[in-house]
């Protein structure tokens, strides 16, 4: 390389060097897209001597993504086969499915670092390089040698782009050239760009031909049955009119269900209880070509009749004190329950963490036996639960009341026999409500709940927290005038609550401690709620979200001032946010 290439490392150096020491660089001594990475590395905790970051045994190496890019990266090989470069393919997360390289040493080199298919090469994990900095920054980027965070990665320079859907607009990963330090050149940029765009076109064409067998297959299954059909990507549902009229208000749990299912395997079946009761069988089937997995086809065939209705077909809804909601869902939920407390039959309360079960039971058992005694007993999480069945005998004697017998996944095989026939054996008058948050209880203890009742999730039901969230507030400041903003609840309207209602719960009594005079403002909702990503974070992610919203809200929502804050710039804090789906209504910047 020229001396001026040798002056200006060492320039690059010397104020890297300065920023490890006192935490900022010297202005105009690197490029403001590296000292940026370099702040978002040290904020991150990155230990610029060693590379240690994560491996997954798991990564799809038969991906669309690896499909589309394969022709690509077997083109780059041949023609760099004569030189020290190795070429890379990372997915969207910076997880490497790819690596070509045919010069040894530059092999053991990379090898020496974990650049290597499985390992993941995140800003977060290894600092400023090729791979997580493109997506950082979204743009093509050039990585010399010393403008790496690390050490350890200075002896190479890179370039990465990133691949991108030109029909969604979405980032489907990152293609990158590695090479020697002192072989290496910007110019390498142009040329992973131009791979990057010959993978974009790639993509297209397979997501085409994938889409057209999806719905080939839709319109055959079709003419087949006379049975309600989905067809589902991760982009798109078509459903024939049956399938909408059956399904509305279902196609979420329906979208779960199949993707969990079909998980391990390419065709399976599987019964589904809807939200209005009915019970249905699912057929489900993969579509594939030879693009890879095209979408799953569903056929969903009726297994029993719908619970009967009165002439008005409205489900009866009795006010009940402790819950609230009038969803659809809800209802059905509280109808049934209703039924078996009517006719005092054992009820099994099956559902998520946190959606209201116990709840439910408590309000059934202050409707009907309001001067009797409830007792819950909640299964052991841990260790010998023979003292448990005992206590749950002794209380079947004895209570006259409702008897609540709490999380009954916890009870191994043995357990859950030995409560099923101290059920069996129960001839007292107590009313018998289980809970349970699994899907697999025995056979010989689902017997004796001759009334299963799902209660629904709360992102299923999402309307109800019109009501929840004022009786919500009402239970946590009981003769307050507490209540939240119209922009808070339209932040709340827009989550996922994987916590369901005892998240809902938590979320407005830290909002309370919050805000002022009781009126929660959108700035008052914790960090949590201001995202609308369906993405599942890891903890570093999480880390991350949390600190942009806290520096947002700290900033009256200024993005420029936030983004000064973190040490990242104007760009990347925007698409940090996208990422995230961090939205802060009511703050502007």
């Amino acid at each position: 390389m020229p001396n001026g290439y040798s002056d200006l490392a060492a320039g690059i150096a010397a104020a890297r060097e300065r920023f490890l020491a006192v935490g900022e660089a010297l202005a105009g001594t690197v490029r403001e897209q590296i000292l940026n990475s370099w702040r978002r590395s040290r904020f991150a905790g990155v230990d610029a001597g060693r590379i240690d970051p994560p491996y997954r045994a798991d990564i799809d190496t038969d991906s669309r993504l690896s499909r589309g890019a394969a022709p690509v990266l077997d083109r780059l090989e041949q023609e760099l086969g004569d030189t020290p470069m190795t070429v890379i393919l990372s997915d969207p997360e910076a997880w490497i499915l790819d690596r070509r390289c045919a010069d040894r040493a530059l092999r053991r080199r990379l090898d020496s670092v974990s650049l290597a298919p499985g390992f993941s090469y995140a800003e977060e994990f290894v600092g400023t390089n090729g791979i997580g900095t493109t997506i950082e920054e979204q743009s093509a980027m050039w990585v010399s040698g010393p403008e790496h965070f690390s050490e350890r990665l200075q002896a190479v320079s890179c370039a990465g782009a990133v691949i991108r859907n030109p029909l969604r607009g979405r980032v489907e990963g990152v293609i990158d050239l590695t090479g020697w330090r002192g072989e290496a050149t910007p110019l390498m940029r142009v040329l992973v760009q131009e791979a990057a765009r010959d993978v974009s076109r790639r993509l297209v064409e397979l997501e085409s031909e994938c889409e057209r067998a999806l719905f080939d297959e839709f319109l055959s299954a079709c003419r087949r049955s006379g049975n309600p059909i989905l067809s589902l990507n991760d982009d798109l549902v078509i459903s024939n009119s049956r399938g909408a009229k059956l399904l509305d208000g279902d196609h979420a749990a329906l979208r779960e269900r199949a993707a969990e299912l079909l998980g391990s395997q390419a065709e399976c079946t599987s019964d589904m209880r809807l939200s209005s009761g009915r019970t249905v069988r699912l057929q489900c089937r993969q579509v594939t070509t030879r693009a890879g997995v095209a979408g799953v086809l569903v056929e969903v065939q009726m297994v029993g009749r719908a619970p009967r209705r009165r002439p008005s077909q409205v489900p009866r809804y009795l006010p009940l004190a402790g819950v609230a909601g009038r969803s659809g869902a809800w209802l059905h939920a509280c109808e049934e329950a209703i039924s078996a407390c009517e006719r005092h039959e054992p009820l099994l309360l099956g559902g998520e963490r946190g959606a209201g079960k116990l709840a439910l039971a408590k309000a059934l058992h202050r409707r009907w036996f309001p001067h009797e005694r409830l007792r819950v007993l909640e299964a052991p999480a841990d260790g010998d639960p023979t003292a448990w069945i005992a206590a749950v005998v002794d209380e079947l004697e004895q209570s006259t009341g409702t008897v609540v017998l709490r999380r009954l996944e916890r009870l191994d095989q043995t357990a859950a026999l030995a409560l099923a026939a101290a059920l069996a054996g129960n001839v007292g008058p107590a009313w018998v409500v289980g809970t349970s948050a699994g899907e697999d209880l025995p056979p010989a203890l689902l017997e004796r709940f001759a009334n299963p009742v799902v209660v629904p999730p709360l992102r299923y039901r999402i309307e109800d927290l019109h009501e929840l969230v004022p009786f919500l507030l009402d239970q946590l400041a009981p003769g307050s005038d507490a209540r939240c903003e119209p922009e808070a609840l339209q932040v709340l309207l827009h989550n996922q609550w994987p916590g369901n209602v005892e998240q809902l719960s938590r979320v407005l009594r830290a909002a309370l401690a919050r805000c002022r005079g009781g009126r929660i403002a959108s700035a008052d909702l914790p960090a949590e709620c201001h995202t609308v990503t369906r993405q599942v974070l890891t903890r570093w992610q999480w880390i991350e979200r949390d600190a942009i919203i806290d520096a947002l809200l700290e900033a009256r929502g200024n993005r420029t001032e936030a983004a000064a804050k973190l040490g990242m710039s104007r760009a990347t804090f925007y698409r940090r946010i996208n990422a995230f789906g961090i939205q802060l209504s009511g703050l502007h910047g």
